[in-house]
């Protein structure tokens, strides 16, 4: 199964890293994927689309999951560490930076 994910917004909340858009096997695409981190345990994780009740619009297998949350820890870690912080004539938030760094320092993900 090939999943292709497009990271769509970085930090548009305090708890949230990453939104992106998922595509499964060129076939199903999920909109509004959200990437952050566990508050327990300091993990990577992924949340669904929700529906008006609170539930998940979209269920996946373990498999899948594991597919979707390392595309999707991939493309946002790629573009952190892609930002110029040299470029003194750019205003680039703070978090980004804070961010770069917890990446290094954590020597990047570990894909499955």
């Amino acid at each position: 199964m090939s999943v292709i994910v497009d990271i769509i917004d970085t930090f548009p909340t305090h708890d949230i890293l990453a939104v992106g858009r998922v595509k499964l096997d060129s076939i199903h695409t999920m909109n509004d994927v959200i990437l952050k981190i566990d508050d327990d345990t300091e993990m990577y994780i992924v949340d669904f689309p929700q529906t008006k009740d609170g539930q998940s619009a979209v269920e996946v297998n373990d498999e899948v999951n594991q597919k979707i949350l390392d595309a999707m820890v991939f493309k946002y870690e790629r573009f952190i560490m892609s930002i110029d912080f040299t470029d003194i004539s750019s205003r680039i938030p703070y978090i980004y930076k804070m961010e770069k760094e917890r990446i290094m320092n954590n020597k990047g993900y570990q894909y499955a």
